[in-house]
């Protein structure tokens, strides 16, 4: 992933189970509200190195941007929590996929995970699908919405300030994490980054 950060304007999450320079930026999106100018609307990192198959975690920071004036008239809103939840769930499925499959077979299971995620989704304050378990954020408590299924796990948190987004094949012991601005999360990914060109990971 070689997505430049220098414009980075919105706060990222970091798993704080593994050191930080173990992780490295996996995807990025951004945004623009009517004919204003382009912003970040969510930043992915996973385990540095990993190449091949399902990461066994992915952290996701959503950007929570208000109610802003959109194109054609409309506005902008940032997505409930449960559309949060079936992002995951689905990200989770669409990362176990197996390749060489035909392009039908995998439009299948394109959707059917899009129908999973939002079948498990609307049973978001069912603690039979989502257990409630504590994030710990720097040091303050938040509470994360956790869904097990076979193919891993799925767990989303509303920060406040970002929403965070979490899935993987095996859950961390702990779920610590830090929220860190985006001059502190640029230092960090770069770090990340150069040092994995200079061992031959990127």
């Amino acid at each position: 992933m070689t997505t430049s950060l220098a414009d980075l304007d919105m706060p990222v999450v970091l798993p704080r189970w593994v050191p930080s320079g173990a992780v490295e930026v996996v995807s990025t999106g951004k945004g623009r509200a009517g004919s204003g100018p382009e912003y970040w609307d969510d930043i992915s990192v996973g385990p540095a190195g990993h190449r091949s198959g399902p990461r066994p975690w992915t952290v996701r920071t959503l950007a929570r941007r208000g109610c802003r004036p959109g194109r054609n008239g409309g506005w902008t809103q940032d997505p409930p929590l449960d559309r949060a939840a079936a992002t995951a769930v689905v990200e989770l499925l669409l990362q176990r996929i197996p390749t060489g499959l035909s392009g039908d077979a995998v439009r299948q299971l394109v959707d059917q995970a899009g129908d999973t995620g939002d079948r498990v989704a609307r049973r978001l304050m069912d603690e039979r699908s989502w257990h409630r378990e504590t994030a710990d954020v720097d040091g303050h408590e938040f509470v994360l919405w956790f869904h097990g299924r076979r193919e891993g796990f799925a767990a989303v948190a509303d920060l406040g300030l970002v929403t965070l987004i979490t899935h993987g094949s095996v859950p961390p012991d702990v779920w610590v994490f830090s929220l860190v601005w985006p001059d502190q999360a640029r230092a960090v990914l770069d770090r990340s980054r150069r040092a994995g060109q200079r061992t031959g990971r990127a």
